[in-house]
């Protein structure tokens, strides 16, 4: 009977729980080890997942504002607002999975898996010493069963005639060990350049300039080339190839892996199925991207669980439509305008989703203080709303015009009064 009792009460704390904001829930697992244990368990975590999945969602990224900085962008979907703030231009968002991001800070040489929410975050070393070699690196968070990731990093070489794929592959479950897997393919053809790694379904996957795909298993550790789609060659004829700008991305839209093509006339969009291994044309419709002497004015929006979205901007300026699919019309409608937007945006929402924080070597005491502060920043802008505070830049720059003010005023003290001209 006292069993039963305690069962209703998790139930009740765990209903009440689920309905906190994701911080709150955090401070919670403080109040008691029941409450810990409850709010660590995968079922409970699940019901946090879907409850938070649409309200919190967030796409976020980073660019150059014109200047020395980078500005941390994120764009709030319910509804649609926009909100930016300056960054150090050492710091560079590089994935996104499940309520875990990657960070690059480039200035340590390492890469960083954080958790706004819980402000867990793990440093990890560079698998080579720099990243230059690098073509790509997804992120792969398994949340809630099992809550763990891997890191997966890609790059490319020419041998004997071949393209040479080489893999290293971190685990959280081993955050200083790189492991390093490769694949051999007689098909020579380079990854897209400025395309994501997308994450479905245990595997990554990177979109190659024909419209071939490199998908790796994270849990096998293999790969795999998956076949340029029979159906591009075919609309190639009918509909116009685009000779200029990037004609094919690759995303997640609706939980499924979706490839979408612009060609002269029309947009096709198409879904993989991981049974069956082969694409399906699911959507064709007038291209509405395209702008004068042939050129992509625009580009695909990836929202997970809604239908692809695109922007398209306006000609001359640096605002975008958003233009979002109406299933009633089984057509685009306009939606909003947004402002300065970047192609590699990462889909966000809010999870519990453990860093598995352990300490990172060879890190100066300076170097950590500053990490941290960046990516408490980081946190309060994702979750707060609040802009990143730049007290230290504008305290360095009093400091340096006290200095200026102080050696102007020696300076007219040692050289007595002067004619100003």
């Amino acid at each position: 009977m006292a069993d039963n009792v305690m069962e209703s009460k998790v139930d009740v704390f765990g209903e009440i729980f689920s309905r906190l904001p994701l911080n709150c829930v955090v401070q919670c697992k403080l109040l008691n080890q029941n409450f810990k244990s409850m709010i660590s368990n995968s079922e409970f975590a699940q019901l946090l997942l879907q409850r938070h999945k649409n309200t919190s969602t967030q796409l976020i990224y980073t660019e150059y504002d014109g200047g020395a900085r980078r500005r941390f962008e994120k764009i709030s979907l319910n509804p649609i607002t926009q909100s930016e703030s300056s960054i150090p231009d050492y710091m560079d968002i590089l994935a996104s999975c499940n309520g875990l991001i990657l960070i690059d800070f480039e200035q340590v040489s390492r890469y960083c898996v954080f958790n706004p929410v819980t402000g867990e975050h793990q440093l990890i070393p560079y698998p080579m010493r720099y990243p230059n070699g690098i073509g790509k690196i997804g992120l792969a968070v398994d949340y809630p069963n099992p809550d763990q990731y891997k890191l997966v990093t890609v790059s490319s070489f020419f041998e004997n005639s071949n393209r040479l794929y080489k893999f290293h592959l971190l685990s959280s479950e081993q955050p200083g060990l790189w492991r390093e897997i490769q694949l051999r393919t007689n098909n020579v053809r380079s990854l897209a350049y400025g395309s994501r790694a997308v994450y479905w379904r245990g595997s990554l996957y990177f979109l190659r300039t024909d419209g071939s795909v490199l998908a790796f298993d994270t849990n096998k550790e293999e790969a795999i080339l998956i076949d340029r789609p029979e159906f591009l060659d075919n609309f190639d004829h009918t509909y116009g190839k685009i000779l200029i700008g990037p004609s094919i991305w690759l995303g997640k839209a609706q939980g499924l892996l979706t490839l979408v093509c612009a060609y002269r006339m029309h947009i096709v969009i198409a879904t993989y199925g991981s049974t069956k291994r082969r694409w399906t044309v699911s959507h064709k419709f007038a291209n509405f991207i395209l702008g004068p002497r042939v050129f992509i004015h625009g580009f695909p929006l990836w929202i997970e669980n809604k239908h692809v979205s695109f922007l398209v901007q306006r000609p001359l300026t640096l605002n975008y439509d958003l233009y979002e699919h109406n299933t009633n019309i089984n057509g685009y409608e306009h939606a909003t305008v947004l402002h300065g937007v970047n192609s590699l945006m990462y889909y966000f929402h809010p999870t519990l989703a453990s860093a598995h924080h352990t300490p990172s070597d060879n890190i100066d005491a300076d170097d950590q203080e500053l990490i941290d502060a960046n990516l408490d920043d980081i946190r309060r802008f994702i979750i707060e709303d609040i802009p990143f505070q730049e007290e230290s830049s504008s305290e360095s720059s009093s400091s340096s015009s006290s200095e200026g003010e102080q050696e102007e005023e020696a300076a007219a003290g040692e050289g007595g009064e002067e004619e100003i001209v």
